[in-house]
């Protein structure tokens, strides 16, 4: 059985498409929000409102999904068959709970979540002392409740570009020693445990050393910079990374731009006893290592403009299958660049203006 281990978060995202030009008339008036005044207005960032063409805002469109790499991949690899187990902390809160029936229909163990009706850490606790005592309750008219739930909310122009953005991901430090240890039979049970770096680095620590004590394959996707920054730390306890381009920098403190400055970092990751090694470049392949073997991969085809979230998480879930199967570094590096490919297949690589 595999186990992983990482954060949840509900993404709500909001793609506009260009909105009806306001009356210049009423510019300076009432009806006219201070994003259309700023970018339709005399010198805004689209220029005069009378050169913009006219829009339909009914047919913005509204995503609601869930993410988290770690979350991601349990789902990917439990389609692939796989024996899966997730482990995090979530919150008793509608979003909370609708992730775990999400993770129940794809066949994934969630009995290693758990789930907390209020925030108990201390970085927690000044916000929480700041609303009250009931700030997790029902609040107003009895219906509203406070998400314990990561969320963030992210609402793009027609250029793709965010202008609005709000997260609250407190909840991710609440993955902490103490709300996993109960589930710590579950993880010594595993055959290869995987996290990610949105686990707190304590925890992250606490987890490395009980891979290590038993003998259990513990690999790792930092997910983010400050992911990387975290397990820099924990590289002589890692079976396997998995981490782009900028989080390799900051895990090795190694800038990497070229291909002989990607076989430095190969080189010092090795040197920390990193056995799996696999870089991966936005849009341009993936450098992978083990032992003396190493080499590039370069797809067939780079998106240039396209986005391509979601697609690190294709190939991670890919290369612990792969390593699952026992193959090698190169075979497994491989079939992750081509179940990327087919994940980016449908990607229109253009501007949207």
């Amino acid at each position: 059985m595999i186990v992983a281990i990482g954060g949840v978060q509900a993404t709500v995202r909001i793609d506009m498409t260009m909105p009806k030009a306001p009356d210049s008339k009423n510019m300076n008036g009432g009806g006219v929000s201070p994003w259309e005044r700023e970018a339709y207005g005399e010198g805004g960032r689209f220029g005069s409102m009378q050169m913009m063409p006219s829009g339909d805002p009914s047919k913005d469109r509204i995503s609601v999904y869930y993410s988290g790499c770690a979350y991601r991949v349990a789902h990917l690899l439990a389609g692939k068959g796989r024996k899966v187990a997730f482990m995090s902390v979530v919150g008793e809160d509608p979003l909370g709970m609708a992730a775990l029936a999400e993770m129940r229909r794809a066949g994934v163990d969630i009995s290693g979540v758990v789930t907390i009706d209020r925030f108990a850490s201390e970085e927690n606790q000044d916000t929480m002392e700041s609303q009250g005592p009931d700030a997790a309750g029902t609040v107003a008219n009895g219906l509203i409740r406070q998400s314990l739930t990561a969320v963030r909310v992210e609402a793009r122009n027609f250029l793709g570009d965010i202008e609005f953005l709000r997260e609250d991901d407190r909840m991710l430090k609440e993955i902490t020693v103490s709300q996993l240890q109960g589930c710590q039979p579950l993880l010594e049970s595993a055959e290869m445990v995987f996290a990610d770096g949105s686990v707190p680095a304590t925890t992250l620590a606490w987890i490395s050393l009980l891979c290590r004590e038993k003998g259990i394959p513990f690999y790792l996707d930092p997910a983010s910079v400050e992911g990387g920054e975290d397990a820099a730390g924990l590289l002589p306890d890692l079976a396997g990374i998995m981490p782009g381009r900028r989080e390799a920098e900051a895990m090795s403190g190694l800038q990497i731009l070229s291909g002989d400055q990607m076989k430095e970092a190969g080189a010092f990751f090795a040197e920390k006893g990193v056995q799996k090694i696999v870089i991966t470049m936005k849009g341009g392949g993936l450098y992978y290592r083990e032992g003396e073997e190493e080499g590039v991969l370069r797809p067939e085809r780079v998106l240039r403009f396209s986005e391509t979230v979601g697609a690190g998480d294709v190939v991670t879930a890919q290369l612990l299958d792969e390593y699952a199967r026992g193959s090698s570094i190169e075979e497994a590096a491989r079939s992750a660049m081509e179940a990327a490919a087919l994940y980016l297949a449908d990607c229109v690589d253009e501007r949207r203006y």
